[in-house]
């Protein structure tokens, strides 16, 4: 079982990972609070394998690191 962490804590543990988190409370931007890491790793595409096999809860997936300059995002 995963051990409940702030979103600052798995900023400070998984710097520059991808994150797949079973959250518990949001802000008012929709930005997690707290949560559970489910799974981790610097490669994205191993984030999207495992959440197939995840259960239907509230999820979200972030990236704690430093963003490339030659990156973009859509949204």
């Amino acid at each position: 079982m995963s051990k409940l962490m702030t979103f600052e804590e798995m900023k400070q543990h998984y710097q520059g990972e991808w994150l797949l988190i079973a959250y518990h409370n949001l802000d008012e931007q929709m930005q997690v609070i707290d949560g559970e890491v489910l799974a981790h790793s610097p490669d994205h595409s191993e984030i999207y394998e495992v959440l197939s096999s995840i259960p239907e809860q509230p999820l979200a997936i972030e990236y704690v690191g430093k963003i490339p300059e030659d990156v973009a995002f859509i949204l």
